[in-house]
């Protein structure tokens, strides 16, 4: 199956032998218009997005974080593009800023286009260019719909990775970006004693921020607690 723009086919790789969890699909969208990008390019940076901020409301609430910036120049590019509705600083350093933003809606049709499938966003890292996404699809059916609405909105999308996600059992009700960092800390030895790798170890290796990261292990271990140790004492 070919992707929009000529490239070449992709394949699928199943990563284990059992129950299905779903997709996953690492891609590139690219369109200079799409949110963020101007920023991306005025700062001649990259902005990583760590998350998704679920909202009574339409609006489309993203978190993300740009090191190595001048955060004068990060507030004023922010100010600057007319995507963003909205902005708070969480951190605002040299070393990494990290800001809540609120999009405008008529930028983001392909992000809904991503909800309206109930996708599971695993990360994004915004350029000039576009965006390069990773996201949990529940099937093949949902991916092959979201390429071909790419393609009606003139949205060049460039698949690099495509996965068949399963599982032999519980999966503790981890998320699949918490369950990726668990298990990268564990093989990188974030956990032995004394401790092999730190949060900067695992932020290389997942391409996410050391912050993003120490949420997915928080919440991550909270969860395996609550559906194992915890679960018996209810």
């Amino acid at each position: 199956m070919a992707s929009p723009g000529g490239t070449p086919p992709y394949a699928f790789v199943t990563v284990a032998e059992t129950t299905y969890m779903g997709i996953i699909c690492e891609f590139e969208l690219e369109l200079a218009d799409l949110p963020l990008c101007a920023i991306a390019e005025e700062l001649d940076s990259r902005l990583i997005v760590d998350n998704v901020v679920s909202r009574a409301t339409d609006e489309t609430t993203l978190v993300f974080s740009a090191t190595g910036v001048e955060p004068n120049a990060l507030e004023s590019a922010l100010l600057g593009d007319e995507s963003v509705v909205e902005s708070v600083a969480i951190d605002s350093t040299v070393v990494e800023s990290r800001y809540r933003v609120v999009l405008d809606t008529d930028y983001v049709e392909i992000y809904t286009q991503l909800v309206a499938r109930q996708t599971y966003p695993m990360g994004a890292i915004v350029t000039a260019h576009g965006w390069t996404v990773s996201t949990q699809f529940a099937d093949r059916a949902d991916l092959e719909a979201f390429r071909d609405a790419c393609q009606s909105s003139n949205v060049t999308f460039r698949p690099h990775r495509v996965c068949e996600t399963e599982h032999g059992g519980d999966d503790y009700g981890l998320t699949a970006p918490q369950r990726e960092a668990l298990l990268v800390a564990y093989r990188l030895g974030y956990f032995a004693v004394p401790r092999e790798a730190d949060l900067t170890d695992l932020s290389a290796e997942l391409d996410a921020t050391t912050s993003a990261i120490s949420e997915r292990l928080r919440r991550g271990t909270h969860q395996l607690i609550d559906h194992t140790l915890a679960s018996s004492e209810r």
